[in-house]
């Protein structure tokens, strides 16, 4: 898999706890700007809780973008990949 690492969350690496780094990286793949709630729990290896809460934590700091995909899934990107 490809990750893209001139994002502008990575000069701010230190801030984030292990599970929002997971995620951030997991939202980071060079192919894909949308992922939804299941392909974030396998890529991050996050519980459910863990990631419901993390993703709640990064959507308040304006690091992540919930959307809807064309089947209305949920899906979630870098606030600064989709605008």
């Amino acid at each position: 898999m490809s990750y893209s690492t001139k994002r502008k969350w990575m000069n701010q690496i230190d801030q984030f706890t292990s599970e929002q780094q997971k995620a951030l990286l997991a939202l980071s793949h060079d192919k894909y700007a949308w992922r939804t709630k299941d392909r974030l729990l396998n890529v991050t290896g996050l519980s459910q809780e863990s990631l419901e809460k993390t993703l709640s934590e990064l959507i308040s700091e304006d690091l992540v973008r919930p959307s809807f995909s064309k089947k209305k899934d949920i899906i979630f990107g870098l606030a600064e990949r989709v605008n």
